[in-house]
């Protein structure tokens, strides 16, 4: 056999036993060093090939398609800074826990730093983001090398899934000749009936005392609270959060990430409520339970940080460390839903001991959350379209079935604060590893590759412009997805924070290259706007178009609840829904929403002022 006889007949053994374990997706990218990596990745045919031509985009959408499936997704590319590209996926996927293999082809050791093309360090590129990194030496196609390269497969794959899933780096270095006319011999190194060459166990995680220590926690606590926060795993966790905290008769804080804003025990309006200082304090706890990650929710973040005298206690199997305040007490390597089911089972048994929560103490969240509900509604009109009322409808409007992606900065905020209560909800993802706005249409587009119900993505006119290229995902690769687009002209989010404050004028002075020294119409420049805010200034109409994306302006809720409908129930194509905000109003909207709800809470005849 040649040399490059060999290099296929190894990867395609390869390739063969990641689908033996499991996989079900690889992206690929256009490259020549790639070439037998891709080509190999293509011509396995229980995998599911989706070709891009941005690795950066590639790379995103692999991570909304492992976040959404749950099962790791391969990525290959080029060598060279096409390997740097895929970098801000696997800082999130590590932050996120979210299953990647990244497959980089690289030039051979004879080529590196000694001048040649697309030849660079790619050895660690991707640093601590990657649980594993491996060079693979790809020679001769023997036996014992057959079955050495099939083991590997199998301890990239479960590496990447088992334990605290991330990200493994492999770097595969190719001579050429990068490809062959040669027909590939029989390979009979795998095992037989389709068996991975080494399937790997999980090992157990729920320790017995650490189960016995929570229960006796739970049994003893007057005032618990349990917060839910992101996990986007295919879990029953929502439906066990909201099961345990009805039958403790604890309030339920949970962000719509976690899948748990459902049930009798939920409080959907916790960020509005305990912006108010004299609630907060009046709903002290004296246990805290957390699964998944912390809510996004800044209010409720620093309520629990201010409660360090309080027990916390996070049930956090994959040593996820989620305690920016140093507040926790306990860190059980618990799975959070078989142990809040199995704490509602025995307090539900007839031998249980009776309850010792403190009485009315649900009732006093759930009636104070009634209050601020009926408190918002009255602030967001039913006919006027705003950025809450969108995320509010989105929370009534989403069948159970479908997929809501949002992107990070105000939608998630959004998302968070407006919405309901249901018994039904739809499922939410969002990059909140690292919580950028990179790759934001790139990773719907992978959720939408693997959802069996209708993709919705919430986001912002400065994240659709970062990642506009993902776009051509939509048409080039047959899937739907609809865009509904907040754009109020820039980023709405430092409007709350205070950078807003620098909105001072940069004194006159000559425009470089204007005639004369002219000074511009627009001097002196707003420092705020053009530097922070940034708004793009561009036509997302046109954006449609040139993607082949069907696109709708609408300037009231009756329209975009027929909008929305209509793009929900039609085949093709993706669609882009543009609601179109000023920022400054949506403060303001805020603001009175923050004042109505602290009204809301206090004695009648009382005042009361919100907390920023």
């Amino acid at each position: 056999m040649t040399p490059a006889t060999d290099t296929y007949l190894l990867l395609a053994a390869f390739v063969d036993e990641l689908a033996r374990c499991g996989m079900r997706a690889a992206c690929t990218s256009p490259g020549s060093r790639s070439a037998p990596l891709v080509l190999s990745l293509a011509r396995e045919q229980r995998l599911r090939c989706f070709s891009h031509i941005d690795e950066r985009c590639s790379g995103f959408f692999a991570l909304g398609l492992a976040k959404s499936s749950g099962l790791p997704v391969a990525v290959a590319c080029t060598s060279g800074t096409a390997a740097a590209e895929l970098l801000p996926a696997a800082i999130e996927a590590r932050e996120a826990r979210v299953p990647l293999l990244l497959l980089t082809a690289d030039r051979p050791p004879e080529l590196r730093e000694a001048g040649a093309g697309q030849a660079i360090d790619q050895l660690k590129l991707y640093g601590d983001a990657a649980k594993w990194f491996f060079e693979v030496g790809v020679h001769e196609a023997d036996s014992e090398r057959l079955r050495w390269i099939r083991t590997l497969a199998c301890r990239a794959y479960w590496t990447a899934l088992e334990g605290r899933p991330g990200v493994v780096h492999l770097n595969f270095p190719l001579r050429e000749p990068l490809v062959t006319d040669e027909q590939l011999p029989h390979d009979g190194s795998g095992r037989a009936s389709g068996l991975p060459f080494v399937h790997r166990t999980p090992a157990p995680r729920a320790a017995p005392a650490a189960a016995s220590a929570l229960g006796a926690l739970v049994a003893g606590a007057r005032r618990g609270v349990l917060i839910a926060g992101r996990h986007e795993r295919s879990t029953p966790l929502g439906q066990a959060a909201a099961a345990f905290a009805a039958a403790a008769g604890w309030p339920l804080l949970a962000d719509p990430l976690s899948g748990a804003r459902r049930g009798d025990a939920a409080v959907a309006h916790y960020d509005a409520l305990l912006r108010d200082e004299a609630f907060a304090a009046a709903v002290t706890p004296d246990l805290v339970l957390r699964v998944g990650d912390l809510p996004v929710s800044k209010p409720l973040r620093s309520w629990l940080g201010g409660l360090a005298g309080v027990r916390q206690v996070a049930l956090d199997p994959e040593a996820a460390w989620q305690d920016p305040a140093a507040v926790l007490w306990d860190s059980l390597a618990l799975e959070p839903a078989s142990a809040l089911t199995r704490l509602a089972g025995s307090l539900a048994e007839p031998s249980a001991p009776a309850s010792g929560v403190e009485e009315d103490w649900l009732a006093l969240w759930r009636s104070a959350d009634e209050r601020a509900a009926e408190a918002i509604m009255a602030e967001l009109d039913h006919h006027r379209i705003s950025e809450p009322a969108v995320a509010s409808e989105l929370g009534v409007l989403l069948p159970e079935q479908a997929t809501l992606f949002v992107a990070s900065s105000m939608p998630v905020r959004y998302i968070e604060t407006f919405w309901p209560v249901r018994p039904d909800p739809p499922r939410v993802l969002c990059n909140r590893g690292a919580n950028g706005i990179d790759g934001t249409i790139s990773a719907a587009l992978g959720a939408a590759a693997d959802a069996a119900g209708p993709v919705v993505l919430l986001i912002g006119d400065v994240a659709l412009a970062h990642d506009i290229g993902g776009l051509l995902a939509a048409r080039r690769l047959g899937l739907k997805l609809t865009i509904v687009l907040l754009d109020n002209g820039g980023g709405a989010i430092f409007d709350f924070l205070p950078v807003s404050r620098s909105r001072i004028a940069r004194a006159p002075e000559a425009r470089p290259g204007a005639p004369g020294g002219e000074v511009g119409p627009e001097d002196p420049e707003d420092i705020y706007s053009r530097h922070v805010a940034t708004p793009t200034g561009l036509e997302f109409g046109a954006a449609a178009t040139l993607y082949g994306l069907s696109h709708e302006r609408v300037e009231d809720l009756f329209a975009f609840r027929a909008a929305l409908e209509a793009s929900l129930e039609a085949e093709r194509p993706s669609s882009i829904i543009e609601v179109r905000s000023d920022r400054e109003a949506n403060v303001q909207l805020h603001w009175r929403v923050w004042e109505a709800v602290s009204r809301s809470l206090s004695p009648p005849g009382a005042g009361a002022a919100p907390t920023a």
